[in-house]
């Protein structure tokens, strides 16, 4: 094929490469929930103990990752179109560059070594999955860090080292921080919890929205931010 010939709409090559979402967010605040509302046949690659919030889910399956051997034959997999689904979810990514870091350790008696090793896998890894032509969900654990001049708070993915947790978000036009705020009262007089995906940058947490179509805060629905993507959803295949 020439050239010429490979020249193309761009809205044909994003529908084709399908949505690539890295969501962030504190212990419980819903990150493996929101991974059940993605569109069609969802397979979730589970690497830590935290998939009971998505009992009974329908169109989700799961597969548990426990060393970094899994990692690859999984990637693999996909690659080649033995697995077949709309959505995949890596819960999480920070659990998985612990897995990697423990296999480098594993290989270099030199700890500094180990973490030079991980961030090139992890970036490997990372672009693997990332390249995947469907919809691809990275859900990361949330570090809080302290700014010691001002005090201040900041909020950020969370990855071994000190590189990962900045380099990471460059990959994704969409980076969303996924926060809890106090609602209103129900009827005993409690308030309920809400949680909302935080689409832009501010109060403190790293968070874009590249494409410009999603609100400033959105409900964690992924099949509607997707489709707000402009992505079009089609039938659900049945698992």
């Amino acid at each position: 094929m020439s050239i010429s010939d490979r020249i193309t709409d761009p809205n044909n090559l994003v529908e084709k490469q399908g949505a690539k979402l890295l969501i962030y967010g504190a212990s419980g605040a819903g990150k493996t929930t929101a991974c059940a509302t993605a569109p069609g046949k969802t397979l979730i690659i589970s690497m830590e103990a935290g998939l009971l919030s998505i009992k009974g889910a329908k169109n989700v399956d799961a597969i548990e990752v426990k060393e970094a051997s899994d990692i690859e034959e999984i990637a693999a997999a996909l690659e080649k179109g033995e697995l077949d689904y709309d959505t995949v979810c890596l819960d999480s990514v920070t659990e998985m560059s612990e897995i990697l870091l423990a296999s480098e350790k594993l290989k270099s008696k030199d700890p500094r070594r180990a973490y030079g090793e991980v961030i090139e896998v992890m970036t490997r890894t990372m672009r693997r999955f990332r390249d995947l032509k469907v919809h691809v969900i990275f859900v990361a654990k949330e570090d809080k860090l302290r700014d010691e001049q001002t005090g201040a708070f900041h909020y950020q993915p969370m990855m071994v080292g000190a590189k990962l947790p900045v380099q990471i978000p460059y990959f994704f036009d969409e980076v969303l921080a996924l926060r809890i705020f106090e609602g209103e009262e129900n009827e005993q007089g409690k308030k309920v919890p809400e949680r909302w995906l935080q689409t832009i940058g501010g109060a403190n947490y790293i968070a874009k929205d590249r494409s410009g179509k999603l609100d400033d805060f959105e409900a964690p629905d992924l099949t509607l931010i997707i489709k707000k993507l402009g992505f079009d959803i089609g039938e659900k295949k049945n698992g």
